[in-house]
């Protein structure tokens, strides 16, 4: 089914845009509310504490002080379901040199559980949750029979998997909506721009795929990804961008006249990255005076 194979798993092209709710495999269109811990759900990493803002989505750690991808410029943000203007939200805010990460800080503090910062990296195929305000997906998956013969390739929908080579979901045009999903780490990597990474796959695979397997898609970017360790659970990535997209795959948009593309559907295959936070943590300390416990 899946055309992953066609595409190299190492040479990573970054979509254009960076700025980028989940797409998840196993319950589509759903996961919009905190996980439970029941019926092969994980337990709730800190869904409360993350904020849809505009061009991306941000997570409250404490102490009045939220984290997001550096390029989000949060012009509103959403507080206790009201759109609030930045200039009547936002005290004051630091953007980081060496990674795509920026903290801004709410002239008021949220009463919200403080989140605590990963002091160790996740492991390769350590599963993690991850949770994102962007677009809103379809409650179903779509299928293509792709000509790769073609430039770019030729994307034909079909009504079913049958003779299909590709599958995704594709997003809800002009809606949002926080929602989680899970993914595992497939490796890490370094990034001249965008810092120290974290890479997830959006995997169709039996033996590698996870319950709700998810994929960022536009507006997802600031969101975070959490892992549970022995201490509970720990905030380890922000999410910041795809990449491994597909020649002419349905749901991109490049804008005319340029400027960010739309990402608007996860293919299997597909990769989102996020920053890893373990390198950046001392210096989220710092700005943010959260106890280092």
């Amino acid at each position: 089914m899946s055309i992953r194979v066609l595409v190299s798993s190492l040479c990573l092209v970054l979509a254009p845009g960076l700025s980028h709710a989940l797409v998840n495999a196993g319950n589509p269109g759903g996961n919009l509310t905190a996980p439970t811990g029941q019926d092969g759900q994980p337990e709730d990493p800190g869904f409360a504490n993350v904020l849809m803002i505009r061009g991306g989505t941000g997570v409250y750690l404490g102490n009045g002080w939220v984290l997001t991808a550096r390029h989000v410029n949060p012009k509103w943000l959403m507080l206790d379901g009201q759109q609030v203007l930045a200039a009547d939200a936002i005290d004051k805010s630091y953007s980081f040199k060496t990674a795509e990460l920026k903290l801004f800080r709410l002239k008021e503090e949220r009463d919200l559980p403080v989140v605590r910062i990963a002091s160790a990296p996740p492991a390769p195929g350590q599963e993690i949750v991850m949770i994102g305000g962007g677009r809103a997906s379809q409650d179903h998956f779509s299928f293509w029979q792709v000509n790769q013969t073609t430039t770019p390739w030729t994307w034909t929908q079909m009504p079913d998997q049958q003779g299909a080579n590709a599958a995704g979901i594709l997003v809800v045009e002009k809606q949002n909506a926080i929602s989680w999903g899970t993914n595992r780490i497939s490796a890490q990597m370094h990034n001249g721009h965008l810092g120290e990474l974290l890479i997830t796959d959006f995997s169709d695979k039996p033996g590698e795929r996870t319950a709700f397997e998810a994929q960022a898609v536009s507006y997802d970017s600031g969101g975070p990804i959490f892992t549970r360790t022995a201490s509970g659970w720990e905030l380890v990535g922000i999410m910041v961008t795809v990449a491994q997209l597909y020649p002419g795959q349905p749901g991109i948009v490049q804008p005319e006249g340029g400027g960010p593309q739309f990402i608007g559907s996860g293919l299997f295959g597909n990769l989102t990255l996020a920053v890893n936070l373990v390198p950046y943590r001392e210096e989220i300390l710092k700005v943010t005076g959260l106890d280092d416990e």
